[in-house]
C-alpha cells in the first residue's frame, strides 16, 4: 500500500488545503478556484484574483508537493472523479470541494453536445426562413437590362476557392452557375437565347436564388445572386 493510500480522508484533505493556501498566499491571492481534470493525464489550473490590484490570474505551474497532494486526495476521496473543483476563500478559511464523476462528466458532455446541435439546427432554420421570405420577383425590366449588360461583362466574385454564384454570357449562351477560383467551370443552367434567359431571370427572386434548396447549408445565401447585386452590376459594371 502506498503512502497516499495509508492516510485518512481527513488527512489528505487537510494536506491539500494547506498546499492550496500556500500557493495562493505566494501568489498574493486570498480567493481562487482549483480545477483538476483527468483526460489521458491530469490537467491542473488555478484561477485567482491578486489582492493588491484585482488582476485576474490563471496558474498552470504546480510544484511536485502540490501535485502529489492533489493525487493523494483523489486516490483516497475521489477515485472515480473526472473533474475536481475546489473553491477557496482564505478570508473565511473555506475550501469547498465539488466532484464530478466520469459518468456525470460524460452525461454533461453528451447533454452539451445535444444542446449545441439543437442550437445549430435552430440557427439553420432561422436562416432558411429569413432567406425564403424575400419572394419579390426580379421582374422583366431588370432582367432585360441585366441580359444586355452581360454581353459586356459578367457577375461574379474573383477570389480563391468558392466564389458563390455567377452570371455570364459566352459563346452565344447565357450561363448561371457556381464560381470556383473566379471561374465558372460548370453551368447550373444555360440559355440559348436572350428571351429564354430573361424569362427565367424575371421569375426568380432573392429567395429562389438563395440556394436554400441545397442540402449543404454552406451554400445558403453564400455570395448568391440577389436583386441588389444585379442592380449594382448595372450601376458600375461589376458585381
Amino acid at each position: 500500500m502506498n503512502e497516499g493510500a495509508m492516510k485518512s480522508p481527513e488527512q489528505v484533505t487537510a494536506a491539500l488545503n494547506a498546499h492550496l493556501q500556500e500557493k495562493l498566499e505566494r501568489t498574493g491571492c486570498t480567493k481562487g478556484r482549483l480545477k483538476a481534470e483527468f483526460t489521458s493525464t491530469l490537467l491542473l489550473s488555478l484561477s485567482c484574483i491578486r489582492t493588491r490590484d484585482n488582476k485576474s490570474m490563471l496558474i498552470w505551474d504546480f510544484d511536485y508537493p502540490l501535485q502529489k497532494a492533489i493525487r493523494d486526495y483523489l486516490e483516497i476521496c475521489g477515485p472515480q472523479t473526472a473533474i475536481l473543483q475546489v473553491d477557496i476563500d482564505l478570508t473565511r478559511e473555506s475550501f469547498l470541494y465539488t466532484h464530478l464523476s466520469r459518468a456525470q462528466h460524460e452525461q454533461q458532455k453528451q447533454a452539451a453536445a445535444r444542446e449545441a446541435e439543437k442550437e445549430i439546427q435552430q440557427r439553420k432554420e432561422e436562416l432558411k426562413q429569413h432567406l425564403a421570405a424575400d419572394t419579390q420577383p426580379i421582374g422583366k425590366p431588370l432582367a432585360e437590362k441585366v441580359a444586355t449588360a452581360l454581353r459586356h461583362g459578367s457577375i461574379g466574385y474573383t477570389h480563391r476557392d468558392y466564389c458563390g454564384m455567377g452570371l455570364e454570357y459566352r459563346e452565344g449562351q447565357y450561363h448561371y452557375g457556381e464560381l470556383w477560383d473566379g471561374g465558372m467551370h460548370l453551368s447550373r443552367q444555360s440559355f440559348d437565347t436572350q428571351s429564354a434567359f430573361v424569362q427565367w431571370l424575371s421569375q426568380q427572386s432573392n429567395a429562389s436564388l438563395s440556394n436554400i434548396h441545397l442540402k449543404d447549408t454552406f451554400y445558403w445565401g453564400n455570395q448568391v445572386i440577389t436583386r441588389e447585386r444585379l442592380e449594382q452590376f448595372l450601376q458600375d459594371g461589376a458585381a
